[in-house]
């Protein structure tokens, strides 16, 4: 059935014959060489033009999947070109054929291009400060890299500049290259606030959302990972980020994965255009897929050496650093490129655990104080080569792996026992777990190119880890007498994977389809010296082969979107050599998605609908189990089946505001409960199960108004799982909403300097069979540029009143566990980076299997 499904998808796009469309991104390129571009994508026509009338107009442009005429007017925009159509032939000129020409570009106070400002000459007048009297001779418009040529035969005018929320520019000039014009920001006077004029910040993309980075207060944050931390919605930091009511997210850089947190951390805010945040995610992406961000950057500056390095320490309880460099060498369509990071960093949390375990008839009661502390010392590095043959033609290679120098947790925990209320003995558990350097590796390799009007996107990777655990434990207890818990655990994993798409133009829209294949092995075995804890060895082999095809289409201001994805999903699970009937399972499932979306001017709505799964993590899988204490163990659950969800959206936004409704049903949701694992010996897991199913709903409103030199960005968020705990064992329903709010502030001190302060806060809400208590954090932080943007310096401190504390209570059919935990949250600290000739990376390649990778 599979091979029938994927011909089928093949057939479909390699048999459509439509009109030709294009895709091109052009920065500060001459009209004559775009053209020349254009021509040569076109067999159906031929255009024609004279050079010396275009060489001086340039053109900075993205668009995709134009037809060659409307390819044609996106390029021209509002220069003076007259185009005529003669069957075959396209015909361009310039219709004002002067022999000189005014030439400049229009940029903001902080140096970005400001797009679509308007631009008059008029005769020349004594004072530039006014010119009523002035004859208009010719005008203009600036495209999106903020450049205009303006044909003028005078020789001395008046320029007038203009561009709604920023100051009108009126200057005597001379014709020929005048260079840039500042435009300052326009402060309006309402009431005693100031509001400045804004382009819209948040506008639709298929799915989601897009956030404009380049024009907000956020365009030189510092990193593409501090970036993250403010955007709507999303939630989180190094690298570890979750959108809201969605989870987890799969991050892009220009189509490329990001499987590194430390691309996130090399990657400067300043460099990025804009940020899509999608929460319902296409039949290309992986079924598992929750959400997705697309972070989009500006376009590279040129060939040559550049580099970039950066410096990072903090204080929590420890002292923590990161150091990374960048080098790239970039020469025509070859670039090489290394990256090298050292981290030296230190987790510490402190719990309270309060336990009450329901076993035979006994009641117990256990506390616990349990400080946990764990360091390593980590060497990343990356390193590849990429090269463009020309603008339809594309491959590269990259190879990643580290060097583990020290990795070490360490815990003490004290625990006190009640039993039927009388006390039962003490018990003291040290556990000192140190982990050996075994090899961790990824190669990635990718071809995109062009067969005609077929655009071809080719991924393959392959990834190895390794992994060794030795963990000693000793526990000594007056009552129960002392007794050591020695383990040994290894762990093998890899992945091999392929990832092919297709795009074809169709009518006025876009079909895409392909396949991808994962193969994927993994071993584990855990060995307990004493015997306490059974031995295990298990082996689990899944491959999953998945076909899709997705149209796009846009109807004026209607974008449609549908898209189907078939994965079929073989696992065979092996115990210590033996088949094991029951995990060894075959899937075959079909996941739709559908989306309509409305956008004109400031407004956009957008609905969308989508069928994901969530397949469990290898770790939940496995029969390997792990001492927490003499009455409580942690295992994995190789029975445990995925979870399949089906979610509504809606998102409505204008200019600053957005809000974003939606509902989720997930059929055969799993998370961690309590069961009896040795009746007998009164001894309780915790492990993960299925359960029928479970209900969600959220809505959220984002706000990022400003008022002059003060720019807030407010987020209200309420949040909802309607689950019938009591139906399990619980002791009530679990269905408290979440409402929680987060207020950054933003204060601009002068063009290099800023300055945030933020707060948050959680309510307390029911999530599964937990509840979870509220939360509340401050934060602030101060960050200056200097040398031209080149060095940049921040302050921040996190967590200032140490509010950040962590409060839940899970309960279960046989007791319920309650803790407090603190993870030392408040921190001061300081980052310094340094770029030098910084261009953003050629490579282009996105990976393959990234969701089986996040699995591993």
């Amino acid at each position: 059935m599979k091979k029938y499904i994927f011909t089928a998808l093949l057939c479909v796009l390699t048999l459509c014959t439509q009109a030709q469309r294009v895709s091109r991104s052009y920065l500060n390129e001459p009209l004559s060489k775009v053209l020349e571009d254009l021509n040569a994508t076109t067999s159906e026509k031929t255009i024609y033009f004279i050079y010396d009338e275009l060489e001086d107009f340039t053109v900075t442009s993205h668009f995709t999947n134009l037809p060659i005429k409307e390819a044609i007017r996106e390029v021209i925009g509002f220069y003076p070109m007259k185009v005529t159509y003669e069957e075959d032939r396209i015909f361009i000129e310039c219709t004002q054929k002067e022999d000189t020409k005014v030439i400049g570009r229009v940029i903001d106070e902080s140096g970005k291009p400001i797009e679509f400002a308007n631009i008059s000459l008029h005769s020349a007048s004594e004072t530039h400060t006014n010119n009523k009297n002035s004859t208009y001779i010719n005008g203009g418009v600036s495209n999106e890299n903020g450049d205009f040529v303006i044909p003028c035969k005078a020789q001395k005018i008046t320029l007038k500049v203009s561009y709604i929320g920023y100051k009108t520019v009126i200057r005597n000039v001379g014709v020929g290259n005048i260079g840039s014009i500042t435009l300052q920001p326009e402060t309006y006077m309402v009431k005693g606030v100031e509001v400045k004029g804004e382009i819209p910040q948040y506008k639709l993309a298929q799915g989601g959302m897009t956030v404009d980075v380049q024009h907000s207060i956020l365009h030189d944050i510092g990193t593409a990972d501090d970036l993250l931390s403010m955007i709507p919605m999303v939630q989180g930091k190094d690298g570890k980020f979750e959108v809201l009511a969605k989870g987890e997210p799969e991050i892009y850089i220009n189509n490329k994965k990001v499987r590194d947190p430390s691309e996130l951390k090399q990657l400067k805010s300043v460099e990025i255009k804009s940020v899509d945040v999608i929460t319902a995610p296409g039949a290309r992406y992986n079924a598992e897929v929750n959400a997705v961000i697309r972070i989009k950057t500006l376009k590279s500056q040129g060939d040559g050496f550049s580099l970039m390095a950066t410096t990072q320490t903090w204080k929590n309880n420890k002292w923590n650093n990161y150091d990374d460099l960048n080098l790239k060498y970039r020469t025509g369509g070859l670039e090489a490129f290394a990256t090298v990071a050292l981290e030296n960093g230190h987790y510490s949390n402190d719990q309270d655990d309060d336990q009450e375990l329901h076993i035979t008839n006994d009641l117990f009661n256990a506390h616990a104080d349990l400080p946990v502390r764990s360091s390593w010392t980590e060497l990343q590095y990356k390193g590849g080569l990429s090269y463009d043959f020309n603008a339809d033609h594309s491959i590269g290679l990259s190879f990643s792996s580290q060097k583990l120098f020290y990795g070490a947790f360490k815990s003490d925990m004290k625990q006190h026992y009640l039993k039927n209320g009388a006390f039962d003995g003490d018990v003291r558990l040290t556990t000192d777990i140190r982990e050996k350097n075994r090899p961790v590796w990824e190669l990635n390799s990718y071809y995109i190119g062009k067969a005609g009007k077929l655009g071809i996107d080719l991924n393959a990777t392959v990834l190895r880890q390794e992994s060794e655990n030795n963990n000693n434990q000793l526990e000594t207890s007056e009552q129960y007498g002392n007794r050591t818990i020695t383990t040994l655990t290894n762990e093998d994993r890899r992945m091999a994977a392929g990832k092919l798409v297709l795009t074809y133009p169709v009518w006025k829209g876009e079909l895409s389809g392909g396949s991808e294949a994962t193969s994927t092995k993994s071993q584990g075995h855990n060995y307990n010296q004493e015997n306490i804890i059974p031995e295990s060895d298990t082996e689990m082999k899944e491959n999953n082969i998945a076909g899709f095809a997705e149209y796009d289409l846009q109807l004026g201001h209607w974008h449609l979107n549908a898209g189907l994805r078939y994965e079929h999903v073989s696992a065979e699970y092996t115990s210590f050599g033996i088949r094991q009937e029951e995990p060894s399972r075959t899937y075959n499932d079909w996941f739709p998605n559908l989306s309509a979306a409305w956008q004109k001017d400031k407004w956009g709505a957008q609905l969308s609908y989508s069928k994901r799964i969530t397949r469990p993590p290898y770790n939940m899988l496995t029969s390997m189990v792990i001492y927490d204490s003499r009455m409580f163990y942690e295992g994995g659950n190789p029975l445990l089946r995925p979870s399949v969800r089906q979610s509504i959206d809606f998102s409505l936004t204008y200019s600053w505001l957005n809000f974003t409704t939606g509902f989720t049903r997930e059929k055969d949701f799993f998370t961690h409960v309590g069961n009896i694992y040795d009746e007998e010996n009164e001894i309780a897991i915790f492990m993960p199960d299925n359960f029928d199913h479970q209900d969600r709903v959220y809505a959220t409103l984002v706000a990022s108004p400003k008022f002059g030199f003060w720019q807030p960005q407010a987020t209200l968020h309420y949040y909802q799982q309607m689950f019938d705990a009591e139906k399990y064992g619980a002791p009530k329903k679990l269905n408290k909403p979440e409402f929680s709010f987060n207020l950054s502030n933003w204060f601009e001190i002068n063009p290099t300097a800023k300055a945030l302060v933020q707060a948050s806060y959680s309510g307390s809400n029911h999530w599964g069979f937990m509840y979870r208590g509220s939360n509340f954090i401050v934060n602030a932080r101060l960050q200056k540029t200097f040398l031209k943007g080149q060095l940049s310096a921040t302050l921040y401190a996190n967590d200032i009143f140490r509010t950040a504390k962590h409060k839940t209570i899970t309960y279960y059919a046989i007791g319920q566990t309650a803790q407090d935990v603190y993870t030392y949250t408040q921190s001061v600290g300081l980052t310094l980076s340094y770029n030098f000739n910084v261009s953003n990376s050629k490579y282009k390649g996105t990976g393959a299997g990234n969701d089986e990778r996040n699995r591993l």
